[in-house]
């Protein structure tokens, strides 16, 4: 950048530059390619991972009310059983497994060897 000074017949000493468009160099072309290019796109990058991350947060923790599964599966329920509805199904649920724990004990002692030798 040139500058210019002027020795003025006071005490003080005038510098006047010129600007740097007037006499445009390699580096200023550079320097005002990244403040007006590079930077805004390194800015909405950041801004954008940001609110992906911010996203990601809400849903994963329920924030707000938000999430991505309904209450019945995080509850390990079908998708047609409400959450209410935990404590009437844990009961046929396992009222069912005794059943058939049931039904496979009565199969075994209705076996008897005499039966399976001759099967």
């Amino acid at each position: 950048m040139a500058e210019l000074v002027e020795k003025s017949s006071g005490a003080g000493v005038i510098v006047r530059r010129e600007p740097w468009y007037k006499n445009p160099t390699l580096v200023w072309i550079l320097k005002s390619t990244a403040v007006n290019l590079i930077l805004p796109f390194v800015n909405g990058v950041m801004l954008g991972f940001g609110e992906i991350l911010a996203n990601e947060l809400v849903f994963k923790f329920g924030w707000f009310g938000f999430s991505r599964v309904s209450p019945s599966t995080a509850l390990g329920l079908s998708p047609g059983i409400p959450p209410s509805g935990t404590t009437e199904y844990r009961k046929t649920l396992q009222n069912e497994v005794k059943r058939a724990e049931q039904q496979q004990q009565q199969q075994q002692y209705t076996n008897t060897p005499d039966q399976l030798e001759l099967q």
